[in-house]
């Protein structure tokens, strides 16, 4: 049977984390033994794996944070127990590592670019090695930490899937080393399952009515990356104009604190509300009138992937690999990334209902939605060393 390692650091909702689940699935359908080595378990996407992958988690929990998180030496004396459990955590991690020293695959990949790939360059006996590239690393690396990691192991790494254009040129850009190794492979969507769900529970809010427009983003809660506070200040710009809408953002993260400061500070309560993280995004879209993806950098965005499947019209910042999903004024809006020019457009999208939906009746490429040729092309790359290292 073919065989696979991935190695992630920890399943917690977000674009990544699914089209990882879906692509784990599909390989599983297609006869792989697929095996999923978590740095960090306890992610609430975990539930959701496969039954069919075998998971295995090096530090069964996280700890350390509320350590580091301390501001004081009397916090952090308090915390010392936090300490403690990451140290040991740390100590059960590497003994958990060892075993995979004696077994074989056909491949291994590390799933994230930030997450360290030594595991899988000097750890793990594989015929072949890759890394995935998930981002523009002209955006998602300002301290180059990433970029120098990368370069530093290229040499070890048979190839580096990119699931965008963008991402591939960034990354060449970057680690001209990998040029012969860049590959784009899109994200798994799995069509068909994503209108399933969308049926299989009613929506978190009310289906507009009277005039009155449903906005949804769904987002992972960093304002660095989604632009939150920025979205908040559009959203009290399009209130002074006196439009109609309701702005609902699904996710979760470390700025939400922030992104709910903002909303008491500008008086938008009545206008923008959040609704956590929904393990089922799909009955919100269902619902929603306009989606709203207002991020500062993406890769291929998941979101937009999402939204355009279901038939939803989208409103997007020029982002990188934008114009691999979108063409402007035909299957969505693209915007640039001042303020002004979101406003605009949103206050367009809000008040010309049949542009709108001509939008959401402007299809989709067929390269994103054709999950076969995406497969085809990811197993020939994980089976492409006929002889071991």
């Amino acid at each position: 049977m073919k065989s696979v390692l991935f190695h992630y650091p920890i399943l917690n909702v977000g674009g990544a984390e699914k089209s990882t689940l879906r692509m784990l699935r599909a390989l599983c359908d297609r006869g792989w033994q697929v095996t999923l080595v978590l740095t960090t378990g306890g992610g609430e996407l975990e539930p959701e794996i496969d039954p069919r992958v075998t998971v295995v988690r090096l530090r069964p929990r996280a700890y350390g944070q509320h350590f580091i998180a301390a501001r004081d030496w009397s916090s952090r004396l308090r915390q010392l127990p936090d300490l403690f459990g990451y140290l040991a955590m740390r100590a059960l991690g590497a003994l958990r590592l060892l075993p995979f020293m004696f077994r074989r695959y056909d491949a291994a990949a590390v799933l994230l670019m930030g997450t360290p790939s030594y595991f899988v360059r000097r750890v793990v006996r594989a015929d072949v090695r890759g890394i995935w590239i998930r981002s523009d690393l002209s955006g998602a690396d300002p301290s180059g930490r990433v970029t120098a990691a990368l370069r530093s192991a290229a040499g070890e790494l048979d190839n580096f899937i990119c699931v965008s254009e963008v991402s591939r040129k960034s990354l060449l850009m970057a680690v001209p080393e990998a040029q012969s190794k860049a590959v784009v492979i899109h994200n798994i969507l799995a069509p068909e399952e994503m209108r399933e769900m969308a049926g299989k529970a009613p929506p978190p809010f009310e289906p507009s009515r009277d005039g009155l427009v449903n906005i949804l983003t769904v987002c992972r809660l960093n304002d660095r990356a989604k632009g939150l506070v920025r979205m908040a200040r559009v959203c009290r710009a399009l209130k002074d104009k006196g439009l109609r809408f309701h702005w609902y953002i699904a996710g979760s993260g470390t700025d939400r604190a922030l992104l709910e400061a903002e909303i008491a500070a500008l008086d938008i309560g009545d206008r923008m509300s959040l609704l956590g993280t929904l393990q089922n995004p799909f009955p919100a879209y269902q619902a929603a009138d306009l989606i709203a993806m207002l991020s500062h950098y993406e890769g291929l965005c998941g979101v937009i992937n999402e939204a355009r499947v279901l038939g939803k019209a989208v409103i997007a910042t020029r982002v990188s690999g934008i114009d691999e999903q979108l063409v402007s004024e035909k299957n969505g809006l693209i915007v640039e990334q001042e303020d002004a020019d979101i406003i605009a457009g949103m206050t367009r999208m809000l008040t010309d209902p049949e542009f709108r939906q001509g939008l959401a009746r402007g299809g989709y490429p067929a390269v994103l939605l054709d999950d076969k040729a995406k497969l085809d092309l990811l197993e020939d790359l994980l089976l492409s060393n006929e002889e071991p290292r």
